[in-house]
């Protein structure tokens, strides 16, 4: 590892520590040695609620502007840490390999907590509001619902069993036990059924959360229920029926696969469900077009795609909106620092990043990081479509190929379930690449082993692997917490 990129290293964690003090500190949030907020006064105007909710938001852009989620999630085919040494391991499978994991494992448990905190004190000052009318604050605390849903959705795929922490137990936070998987997921259902009720049918824009993105998140919910660890096969007919009922909330695909990623239209395109805009000024920009731009466009190619899976990359007018292979100064990606295939989606992160085709020339920039959006709400429905029937629908066939049109592949046809099952997933896998989702479906799908050999022969897989370890910090501070099995750190 290069001097250089040590230096970026902890100027980058030195940013995301900026950005939570900056989160908290705006929302005069005082905390306990478990990064718990406390509850120290009422708020009696809906401008101070709201005000509120937007410190559950600042963590978030600490964990999606770093590279923590994506190198977290990498393993599967799309994502190929290859620049940082203490990194390498995680696509592989492997965390022991790595120096030390707790740079990536802190980023994604302290942040995800401060949010989930923030969304519990808001519910507990929703139920102990005497001022306001309770109609006002519904769509808050729906809000608040659904960002903690999202959070602990994250936390059971990282981490497996953790604390499950509300506003009724958070104060204790450091002896609180972990929950069971199963009772973290049933947590979580009933989140989010809450928010579908609470929350509006239609939003200004995607940075806030609809009726709808509670539907596609519950969707997303009940598919990987339905899979490892859980295999509860009855979620396969709840996760089409929510994501069918999303199918009708008035999304469409974007026309331009490339131009879903342009800055310049984040606003303005109809797939966006759920989306964190960044903003720099307001202190929540993040370094992640930096960390996937190539060496030579003033970024530092901390993580890449792989040439092995744009090798069986589909041709189409997906393929440019996923792979970056000819920077600004006509040279190619075969010539770069790290050869390997640079990522599309990420790299636009506004005017203080050079835009799309420029060069970067600010570490804390804008940007967008979608959560949730149209295409994954149409390959849900025909996932969980295939299974819950038994054979490709009319419907589910309509689904898929949606996406497969906008991307300029010939639609499916004839398919037995287990072809169209496979077809499904390697969709999913083209069209999602980067947004850490890959690794997830081979959790769920209990296909880690045999997708890590095909690139890592010699790669040791277990059901261990599944899982990040936990971060060492916290199993001091939290005494209910146990590391997960397989783990040295």
């Amino acid at each position: 590892m290069t001097t250089k990129k040590y230096i970026g290293s902890r100027f980058r964690t030195l940013i995301l520590g900026t950005a939570i003090a900056l989160g908290f500190s705006a929302c005069n949030l005082d905390e306990d040695l478990t990064g718990q907020p406390t509850t120290d006064k009422f708020f009696g105007t809906l401008a101070d609620f709201n005000s509120f909710i937007a410190g559950a938001y600042t963590p978030l852009y600490a964990i999606y502007g770093s590279d923590a989620p994506y190198v977290a999630t990498a393993g599967g085919e799309d994502v190929n840490v290859q620049s940082v040494v203490r990194w390498r391991g995680i696509d592989r499978a492997d965390f022991n390999a790595v120096t030390n994991p707790d740079e990536i494992t802190d980023v994604l448990w302290n942040n995800t907590y401060a949010s989930i905190s923030a969304c519990n004190t808001l519910v507990e000052l929703v139920d102990a509001n005497t001022k306001l009318a309770p109609d006002d604050l519904r769509p808050i605390a729906g809000e608040a619902r659904f960002l903690r849903a999202l959070g602990y959705f994250n936390m059971v795929r990282w981490f497996g069993k953790v604390p499950l922490l509300t506003e009724h137990n958070q104060a204790m936070a450091s002896e609180e036990p972990e929950a069971e998987i199963s009772a973290i997921y049933d947590y979580i259902v009933g989140e989010l059924t809450a928010a579908e009720s609470m929350l509006p049918a239609q939003v200004e824009n995607p940075s806030k959360p609809s009726s709808a993105a509670a539907s596609a998140l519950l969707a997303k919910v009940y598919l990987t229920m339905a899979g490892f660890p859980l295999y509860k096969e009855e979620c396969h007919a709840l996760a089409r029926d929510k994501a069918a009922q999303v199918m009708t909330a008035g999304y469409s695909l974007n026309n331009d696969f490339l131009g879903l990623w342009f800055f310049a239209n984040r606003y303005t395109n109809p797939e966006m469900i759920f989306t964190l805009y960044a903003s720099s000024d307001a202190g929540t920009g993040g370094y992640i077009n930096r960390a996937v731009r190539p060496v030579a466009e003033g970024g530092w190619a901390d993580w890449t795609s792989d040439r092995r899976f744009m090798e069986t990359f589909p041709t189409g007018s997906r393929f440019d909106g996923t792979f970056y292979l000819t920077f600004n100064d006509g040279s190619s990606w075969e010539s770069a620092d790290v050869a390997e295939p640079y990522v599309t989606k990420l790299r636009d992160g506004g005017p203080k990043a050079g835009d799309f085709y420029g060069s970067s020339v600010a570490n804390l920039a804008d940007g967008f990081y979608c959560l949730l959006r149209y295409a994954d709400v149409l390959l849900i429905y025909a996932e969980a479509a295939n299974k819950a029937e038994g054979a490709p629908s009319k419907e589910a066939y309509g689904a898929i190929n949606e996406v497969r049109r906008r991307a300029g592949l010939d639609p499916l046809a004839g398919l037995s379930h287990d072809e169209f099952d496979r077809a499904v997933l390697n969709e999913r896998n083209w069209e999602l690449a980067y947004e850490c989702n890959r690794w997830f479906d081979m959790c769920r799908r209990h296909i880690v082993a045999e997708t890590v050999k095909a690139y890592y022969p010699d790669a040791q897989v277990s059901d261990n692997n599944y899982l990040l370890p936990k971060p060492t910090d916290q199993l001091s501070i939290m005494t209910g917490v146990t590391q997960n099995p397989g783990y040295t750190h």
